[in-house]
């Protein structure tokens, strides 16, 4: 209960600066942005026993942080009234349920304990759980002292625990995900002048290089949390660094595409969100590709759907 009320506080007070940044101009809110930004990641740093957050998993940040950008992208581009307002609500319940889902109990006392545990203990929680690879043994000599002769010696050495425990709920996660996904690429349409294609227009190089840079960084923020889902260990961390790839170079590439067809306002936005949905098919995939049929009929069917609303949004041009 009290972790829930500190995840609603934390809300309340992100929410609160967020939604000052619609009376800012471009860049003075970018930088207002990007420190709220952190500063949400930071506040998660003591729900997960970590008040030191330059210490701290950056696993759990990501959301929080993602959540406060797009309160933040958002409130740029709404009238004041009443839609701040709603923008506020919404954005303080977003953030304290976020906050809330990435600092579960569960989660946190199942990753204190393989933390806190020692060596024995700590082999049986990874013996236990299938997502833990076994102990590797190091096999080193050691002088017996009784006649100064070396002696082969066995040490069971834990190489490969999590950083976090996995999520008990990562449908809750993926989905959370996919949501902060379309909000923060709405959000980078309120960042960048006529982002969203309000009056048509074409953007600029300068300004079309800033949506698919920041596009890019949700993306990518996005698939550094997806990874993490499958690869919550500590020698995983080269996966969820190639996942931030993964994910940010298909959106950035779509993003350039789909601005430079001034598609109508939440257009863009909505397929950006679908890219990485099939980004996230193609990743978790249990087998090839080419040999998932399932998967194929599915990617099929997205894209059929994602050309029907590019026409849609030409025609309406």
């Amino acid at each position: 209960m009290q972790q829930r009320n500190v995840a609603r506080e934390l809300g309340l007070v992100v929410a609160s600066v967020a939604v000052l940044v619609h009376w800012l101009d471009a860049r003075p809110a970018l930088l207002a942005t990007a420190l709220i930004t952190v500063a949400a990641a930071a506040g998660t740093g003591p729900l997960v026993g970590e008040w030191r957050p330059w210490r701290m998993p950056l696993v759990p940040a990501a959301l929080p942080a993602l959540a406060a950008f797009s309160i933040a992208g958002i409130a740029r581009v709404v009238d004041p009234v009443p839609w701040l307002v709603i923008v506020f609500v919404a954005g303080w319940a977003v953030v304290a349920w976020v906050v809330g889902l990435e600092t579960a109990p569960d989660v946190l006392a199942i990753a204190e304990s393989a933390a806190e545990a020692p060596a024995d203990r700590a082999i049986s929680y990874a013996a236990a759980s299938p997502d833990v690879a076994p102990p590797t043994v190091r096999i080193r000599p050691r002088r017996r002292a009784a006649f100064d002769l070396p002696q082969i010696v066995e040490e069971p050495v834990v190489v490969n625990t999590p950083e976090l425990a996995p999520h008990p709920r990562p449908l809750a996660v993926r989905s959370a995900a996919l949501v902060l996904a379309f909000l923060g690429f709405v959000a980078v349409g309120g960042m960048v002048p006529n982002g969203l294609a309000l009056d048509r227009q074409a953007l600029s190089t300068a300004r079309l290089a800033e949506f698919v840079a920041l596009s890019a960084a949700v993306a990518g923020l996005v698939g550094y949390r997806m990874a993490a889902l499958a690869s919550p260990h500590r020698v995983d961390r080269l996966v969820r660094v190639v996942g931030i790839g993964q994910y940010a170079v298909p959106v950035a590439v779509a993003a350039a595409v789909l601005r430079s067809l001034s598609l109508p306002i939440l257009f863009a936005p909505a397929l950006l969100a679908l890219v990485v949905y099939v980004v996230t098919d193609l990743r978790e995939s249990p087998e090839p590709a080419p040999q998932n049929q399932e998967l194929l009929q599915e990617l099929a069917i997205v894209g059929v759907a994602a050309l029907a609303v590019i026409a849609w949004g030409l025609l309406g041009k």
